[in-house]
């Protein structure tokens, strides 16, 4: 390989693989990368789009990306083949920082204020590219890399939306968890990409620094159906937004609130998620988020209960305690690995499991799903003038009643059955006839389907509801016995040293990150990864029944495959027993342990209450929804019925029997007459 000055390069170790090419060492050149693209030849427009990105490369843009340099080319084809470029040392994937799991490994200095020092330097690489006249297009944590100072730095920039005089080359990838409302089913491939679309990515990178990995667009939505990140954004329902009456989608639990942060910063995000860009309204821009984010750096304070906790000054109460309090997880610790631990705090959460109260699952009240029934038929004051139809039946009617004489009188039997042929044809040929019949046909028809309709939803909604109460009173008892475990005393050496193969067995089972696995777990899709961070399942130790508890879009089958990874997980462990443990030691470690467990299941099962108190909640929302759903359905049979009852009660009695159907009619006409002979005979 060479590059666009003739100066040789020798490729070195592989150090990184991606869907369009692989990035090597350049050997020789410590500071360099270079990236040989898969397929080649390159195109015309693609080696055009790159000589601009080298033309384009600068100081400032090397400081915030992996800018390239140079082209590469092949000695022996002479043509392009790859980029030479900066080579990013030092440095973990941004979601390595805000995910707790790994921040505890890669990051384990860092407290919120370092995540804000990141999200300001976001903004800040933002806002280079855009002075640039550069636009991301395809915003994702994996693009973004960060090091212990937190500083970020931009890599796969061919990616980018560059643009040389008149000519555009688009960024034709999108992520869709980072995509904007009004690009959310595009191609991108040919979409001009804006600052204001690169606005919307940005401040998802921003708020998952934030709020510690959850995504603004995860929730528990409260409307009809299942409701996606992806599907939340199209339809921009900020599930942390203060409107929630608008959005109707609940934040998940033990989550930074939109109120613990200053009212500007709260007021990006707002105009950030839910900006309706097709009318106008503009997203923040990287220079706003800056100022705000500079600014809430210098009003941090520091928890005088535990120094890892650092939070916005203006509020009240550490919102890390209250978090945890409640049952949440510790998200900062300090180096010395474990959160605060006091009596005192022991037993405030003693207290709250002692007042713990989980609300039963609503009962389903089967007299609202009862079937309507048709209306009477009404007496009408005036009835309409009599038309020839209506004549015709009661000649038939009359004419059935003579042949009916005739079983005596052989005479009758001859003119009834004469009338009833007679009219019986006109009423079969007739049209406004038949168009009763047809009328009275096709409303009982479609009587008919409504009904089925109903009784599938009464035979859903009963079933659905059995199978989520039973999972309620399974998680119920589970918790019971959580609180039993939480209460239990006099632990042992067996117990001690079973609870320090506990730790050990954590501690293994948290270095084995869904994000990283999800390919391994059947039915688990990339799309839904976000959706289990957001409500603190990032790895195998966070899996067990009560913490997947009311996730939305985790469906049992999916919740039993979960279950059954971690259980192979788990297969790997091997417990590695410490020697050489004095008896003080033990002691010491003992309490320590014991302690730890404490506060562990207590916050395990504060969160299980909380967890099943909201699909309490969830339940009688559900019940409603189906309710709301029979009724709408019922009332569109209703209507059908009440039309029918109004035709049915204008018509007179006999046409509307005898003229009900083309199979009556004849009934009356041949049935009435032969029965009527038959029976002549027989008398005779």
């Amino acid at each position: 390989m060479i590059d666009s000055k003739g100066r040789p390069i020798e490729l070195g170790d592989e150090i990184g693989k991606g869907g369009e090419g692989s990035v090597f060492e350049v050997n020789g050149r410590s500071m360099l990368a270079v990236k040989i693209y898969h397929q080649k030849p390159l195109s015309e427009d693609q080696i055009t789009k790159l000589e601009t990105m080298t033309t384009q490369w600068s100081q400032s843009l090397e400081s915030i990306s992996a800018w390239p340099h140079s082209l590469v080319f092949d000695t022996q084809s002479k043509r392009p083949c790859g980029l030479l470029m900066p080579k990013i040392v030092g440095t973990r994937q941004l979601h390595e920082l805000y995910g707790s799991t790994n921040r505890r490994l890669y990051f384990p200095e860092a407290h919120w204020h370092h995540m804000v020092l990141a999200a300001r330097n976001v903004a800040a690489a933002f806002q280079a590219f855009h002075a640039a006249g550069i636009v991301v297009g395809d915003v994702n944590q994996g693009n973004l890399m960060v090091d212990e100072t937190m500083r970020v730095r931009m890599i796969d920039c061919d990616s980018f939306q560059i643009t040389n005089g008149e000519k555009t080359y688009f960024c034709p990838v999108g992520t869709p968890h980072f995509t904007p409302p009004e690009l959310q089913g595009m191609n991108l491939r040919d979409v001009c990409r804006t600052q204001n679309h690169d606005a919307f990515g940005m401040a998802v990178l921003i708020f998952h620094l934030l709020f510690v990995g959850r995504h603004p667009f995860a929730g528990r939505y409260r409307g009809r159906g299942e409701m996606t990140i992806v599907k939340a954004i199209a339809e921009r329902r900020f599930a942390f937004s203060k409107h929630r009456a608008e959005t109707l989608v609940e934040p998940p639990p033990a989550s930074l609130q939109i109120t613990d942060l200053p009212p500007k910063v709260s007021a990006l995000f707002e105009a950030a998620f839910r900006a309706d860009v097709e009318n106008g309204d503009e997203r923040p821009s990287a220079g706003q988020w800056i100022a705000e984010l500079e600014t809430l750096i210098k009003q941090r304070t520091s928890c005088s209960f535990d120094s890892a906790h650092v939070y916005y000054t203006g509020l009240r109460g550490c919102p890390w305690c209250r978090i945890e309090d409640e049952g949440g997880p510790a998200f900062f610790i300090d180096s010395g690995g474990a959160t605060m631990i006091s009596p005192q705090r022991l037993e405030l959460l003693d207290e709250r499991i002692q007042e713990l109260q989980v609300k039963a699952f609503p009962e389903l009240n089967l007299k609202r799903l009862d079937l309507p029934e048709i209306p009477p038929l009404k007496k009408l004051g005036n009835m309409p003038k009599r038309q020839r139809v209506d004549l015709a039946a009661w000649v038939l009617g009359v004419s059935c009643v003579l042949a009916v004489a005739g079983i005596w009188h052989g005479g009758a039997l001859v003119a009834g059955a004469i009338g009833a042929v007679g009219s019986c044809g006109y009423l079969l040929l007739n049209e406004k006839a038949k168009g009763r019949r047809q009328w009275v046909d096709e409303k009982m028809t479609i009587l008919g389907d409504k009904q089925e309709k109903l009784l599938k939803v009464v035979r859903g909604v009963a079933a659905s509801h059995a199978e989520r109460d039973q999972a309620f009173g399974t998680s119920v008892e589970e918790l019971k016995v959580e609180i039993d475990h939480y209460h239990a005393e006099g632990e042992d050496l067996k117990k001690v040293l079973k609870l320090h193969s506990g730790v050990q067995k954590q501690d293994f089972l948290r270095k084995h990150l869904i994000r990283d696995s999800f390919g391994d777990i059947r039915g688990l899709k990339r799309a839904m990864v976000p959706m289990l961070e957001s409500f603190g399942i990032d790895s195998a130790q966070d899996i067990n029944r009560l913490n997947l508890l009311g996730i939305p879009n985790i469906h049992p089958g999916l919740l039993m495959e979960l279950l059954n990874w971690r259980a192979s997980i788990e297969k790997m462990y091997k417990f590695k027993p410490s020697h050489g443990v004095t008896f003080q030691a033990m002691k010491q470690a003992e309490e320590l342990t014991t302690h730890r467990f404490k506060l562990s299941q207590a916050r395990k099962v504060l969160m299980a209450a909380t967890r099943l108190n909201s699909l309490s909640e969830s339940g009688k929302l559900e019940l409603n929804r189906a309710f709301q759903h029979f009724e709408a359905l019922a009332e569109q049979w209703r209507g059908v019925a009440k039309q029918l009852c109004n035709f049915q009660s204008s018509r007179y009695r006999v046409e509307r029997i005898i003229n009900h159907s083309a199979a009556v009619l004849l009934g009356f006409a041949i049935g009435v007459p032969v029965a009527s002979l038959l029976l002549f005979f027989m008398f005779r």
